[in-house]
């Protein structure tokens, strides 16, 4: 899967948990959208576990907290 199409399969995801989030692009972070809380972002790892068939590092996951940063650990750590 190229890096692209991670982008574009997370921000959907990001939009599913989330609903519309206006500018809603990498560079998007967790102080961007109030959704955005401590429950929300277990959903939304859960969300993206499901989307893309992997597991996450549950220890590295958590720190983060924008939008590259979950792509970049997809595709770093994506099959």
């Amino acid at each position: 899967m190229t890096r692209e199409e991670i982008v574009e399969k997370t921000l959907d995801t990001f939009r599913n948990v989330f609903g519309e989030v206006d500018g809603l692009t990498e560079q998007t972070s967790a102080d961007d959208i109030g959704k955005w809380d401590s429950l929300n972002h277990v959903i939304l790892i859960q969300e993206l576990e499901k989307a893309f068939d992997m597991k996450f590092d549950l220890f590295e996951i958590i720190e983060i907290r924008d939008v590259a940063g979950i792509v970049n650990y997809i595709f770093a750590n994506g099959k």
